[in-house]
C-alpha cells in the first residue's frame, strides 16, 4: 500500500474516486467545487453517517471526480484517534471494493475534533497502510494484483504542517507493522532462529549494531536456562541484539521479545489441535523487530531519538527428542539462579529469564520491559482486546499503560506482590518454572518467576498472548 500527501486536487486529473469522512447532523467538506455534488447525495438520504458505513455516488460534471464515497464516522464530537484510524481503513477497503487502482481521502480539521492535528496525521496513515494488510502464503498459482494499492490525502486543515508530520510517522509505525505481522504469519520451517537472526542483521545501520549470541556463547556466558529449552532441537538458538546507540543518548532502555518460532509444549506436550498456531509464540520477538524497524527508518522523534535502546530477542524452538529436558530437570540461569522445570511447556520465561539477565549486567539499562506471549491464563483473565502488564515499578507501568492508551493498545495492570513470588519457590531448586497446582494467578505467576532476573532494574513484564 502506498501513501502519500497532496496539497489540492485542483488541477490534477480527475481522480476516480474521492472519499470523504460524513458526520452526524453535518454536511461532509469536500470543498466548494463540490458542495452541490455533496447536497445531491444528502438529498438522496443515501449518505450514510454510522459508523463505518459506506455509500458511493457519481456525481455529474467535467470537474467532478468519477465517483465520490464516504465513510460513516458518527459524532464528530467523540472522535478520537482509533476511530480515526478505523475510517481511514474502512476508506482504504472501500476504495479496494469499488475496484479502483488509487484513490484519494479528503480530510478536514472538522474531521478530527478534539484529535489535535498530528495524532489525526499518524492515525489516518495508519489506518490507510493496516487497512491493506493481508498475508500473502505461498502458492503455485499467484493471486491476482490487488487494486487500491495507491492512496492520496488531501488535509484542509489549517496545521498541515503536524499533519505532515504525523502522518509520517504513521506511514513508518504502519509500515513496521506490517513486517512485523509478516513475520509471525510464515509458518515455523521459514520463521527459524536463524531466520530471525538474518531479519536482524538487515536492520543494522547508523546507530544501530546488531550483534548475534549463538548457543556456543551462550553456553560460555552460562546461559543454561535458555539452552534447556533449545536442547530438543535441530535449530540451534540464537539471541538477537539489536542495539540503536545515538550519540549523546542520556539514558538505555531495554526491550526483551520472547522468540519461540515454535513450541510443542516439548517433553509436556500440547494437544495436537491448533499446534500449527504455536509458530505465534514468537510474537513478542517479532513485535521487538518491528519496533527496530521503525527505528532503522527514521521511527523515533525528539527526546526518545536520544535514548540509547536495546532490543533483544530470545529465538528457539521447543521440541521433543532424546536430547530434550525432561519435567523436574534443574537448570543454572546466567545469574547463577537455578531452576527446577516442573513443566517444559513453560519454556517462555526459561529463554526470557536469561535474557533479561544478559541486558541487565550487560547494558545496565534504566528501564527494561519484557514481550511475550507468556500465558494462557491472561486471555482467560482479559480475553483479546487488551494485554496484561506487571512489574516492580508503578512509574513505569503507569507511563507504559498511558503510552499504550495514546497508541489505542490497552494494557491492563495486574498483581505482582510478595505471595505471588513465594509461589515460584522449588524444594529442588532455588525457583520452579510453574507454581504449585490449585494456586491460580497463571500470569501474574509467570511474571514473578521473570523478577527474580531484574535485579533491581524498574522492569514491566507484558503478556501480550491474547492480544
Amino acid at each position: 500500500m502506498k501513501i502519500s500527501i497532496q496539497s489540492s486536487t485542483q488541477g490534477r486529473s480527475r481522480p476516480e474516486l474521492l472519499i470523504g469522512f460524513a458526520h452526524d447532523g453535518a454536511a461532509p467538506d469536500l470543498g466548494k467545487d463540490l458542495v452541490d455534488a455533496v447536497k445531491v447525495a444528502k438529498a438522496t438520504g443515501d449518505l450514510a453517517t454510522d459508523l463505518r458505513k459506506t455509500s458511493l455516488f457519481h456525481p455529474s460534471g467535467r470537474a467532478a471526480p468519477k465517483r465520490i464515497g464516504f465513510v460513516g464516522m458518527g459524532d464528530r464530537k467523540v472522535c478520537d484517534t482509533e476511530r480515526l484510524r478505523r475510517g481511514a481503513a474502512v476508506a482504504q477497503q472501500h476504495a479496494e471494493g469499488c475496484g479502483v487502482g488509487a484513490f484519494v481521502l479528503k480530510v478536514g480539521a472538522g474531521d478530527h475534533q478534539g484529535v489535535d492535528a498530528a495524532a489525526a496525521g499518524q492515525a489516518i496513515a495508519e489506518g490507510l497502510v493496516l487497512g491493506a494488510y493481508r498475508y500473502e502464503p505461498p502458492r503455485k498459482d499467484k493471486a491476482k494484483p490487488r487494486k487500491a494499492q495507491r492512496a492520496a490525502v488531501e488535509y484542509t486543515g489549517p496545521k498541515a504542517a503536524a499533519f505532515r508530520q504525523g502522518f509520517a510517522l504513521g506511514k513508518i509505525t504502519a509500515e513496521s507493522t506490517v513486517f512485523a505481522r509478516d513475520i509471525e504469519n510464515r509458518p515455523g520451517n521459514i520463521v527459524t532462529p536463524t531466520y530471525f537472526s538474518k531479519e536482524s542483521r538487515k536492520l543494522a545501520g547508523p546507530n544501530l549494531r546488531v550483534k548475534i549470541l549463538d548457543e556456543k556463547e551462550m553456553e560460555r556466558l552460562g546461559m543454561g536456562a535458555f539452552l534447556g529449552v533449545s536442547r530438543g532441537s535441530a535449530e540451534p538458538a540464537k539471541l538477537c541484539i539489536l542495539d540503536y546507540n545515538p550519540r549523546g543518548a542520556k539514558q538505555t532502555v531495554c526491550i526483551v521479545g520472547k522468540g519461540l518460532t515454535f513450541d510443542t509444549g516439548g517433553i509436556s506436550i500440547k494437544p495436537s489441535a491448533k499446534m500449527d498456531e504455536m509458530r505465534y509464540d514468537m510474537c513478542g520477538g517479532g513485535a521487538v523487530i518491528g519496533l527496530f524497524h521503525a527505528i532503522a527508518h527514521g521511527g523515533l522523534k525528539g527526546a526518545a531519538g536520544k535514548t540509547r535502546v536495546v532490543g533483544l530477542i530470545a529465538a528457539a524452538e521447543n521440541m521433543p527428542d532424546g536430547k530434550a529436558q525432561k519435567p523436574g530437570d534443574v537448570v543454572t540461569a546466567m545469574d547463577g539462579t537455578t531452576i527446577e522445570v516442573l513443566n517444559t511447556d513453560a519454556e517462555g520465561r526459561l529463554v526470557l529469564a536469561d535474557a533479561l539477565a544478559y541486558a541487565r549486567k550487560t547494558y545496565k539499562p534504566g528501564k527494561m520491559v519484557d514481550l511475550a506471549t507468556l500465558t494462557g491464563a491472561v486471555v482467560v483473565a482479559l480475553g483479546h482486546e487488551m494485554a496484561g502488564i506487571m512489574g516492580t515499578d508503578d512509574s513505569l507501568r503507569d507511563e507504559l499503560v498511558a503510552a499504550g492508551k495514546a497508541a489505542d493498545e490497552p494494557l491492563w495492570p495486574l498483581p505482582l506482590w510478595d505471595c505471588h513470588r513465594e509461589h515460584t519457590k522449588s524444594k529442588f531448586a532455588d525457583v520452579a518454572n510453574i507454581n504449585g497446582a490449585g494456586q491460580g494467578a497463571g500470569s501474574t505467576n509467570g511474571g514473578a518467576f521473570l523478577s527474580y532476573f531484574v535485579g533491581d532494574t524498574p522492569w514491566c513484564h507484558i503478556d501480550i498472548a491474547g492480544a
